[in-house]
């Protein structure tokens, strides 16, 4: 779950075909209008979705077919990526500046794309299978944790410069 405004969150379902609503503050259930998503029913920590308000972006990872969708939410347009870098995508975040930021599960790694599904980079992290991962407002941290069953952790990671672009 995300914020989308002030009065309304984006909020990722499973066992449901609409596989992103929107909920206002008073509970009201929408579904977004222009986004073509995938049409399946995705279980528990199969899927994923983040929103970027200032850019219209969302998010959506497909855990078991490797794939990040990226959706531009006024346009109507989405881009699917696939890079062999990407295996197991359990979560992902938009970055300042406009990038987004994949946990790739299972290669204990952190992929880096445009919000055009250009690949910027791939960078190891110090866990196995990374599970969720944000970016600290001023984008100059990133949190990665795990919950893998006996090494559970949460690593925080200086962004440089030259990432910032």
């Amino acid at each position: 779950m995300c914020c989308e405004t002030p009065t309304q969150m984006v909020v990722s379902t499973f066992d449901d075909t609409r596989n992103v609503i929107m909920i206002s503050v008073d509970g009201v259930e929408t579904n977004y209008q222009h986004v073509a998503f995938p049409t399946k029913a995705y279980k528990v920590d199969e899927s994923k979705s983040r929103y970027a308000q200032s850019k219209n972006t969302l998010v959506l990872t497909d855990r078991f077919a490797h794939t990040v969708f990226i959706y531009d939410t006024v346009k109507g347009t989405s881009t699917a990526v696939t890079y062999a870098n990407i295996q197991e995508p359990l979560d992902a975040c938009v970055r300042p500046g406009y990038t987004v930021m994949v946990c790739s599960s299972d290669k204990h790694a952190v992929v880096h794309l445009t919000v055009d599904g250009d690949f910027l980079g791939t960078y190891p992290v110090d866990m196995q299978f990374p599970y969720s991962l944000c970016v600290f407002r001023e984008g100059t941290r990133l949190a990665v944790s795990t919950c893998a069953k006996g090494a559970r952790k949460l690593e925080l990671y200086q962004i440089l410069p030259t990432l910032n672009s």
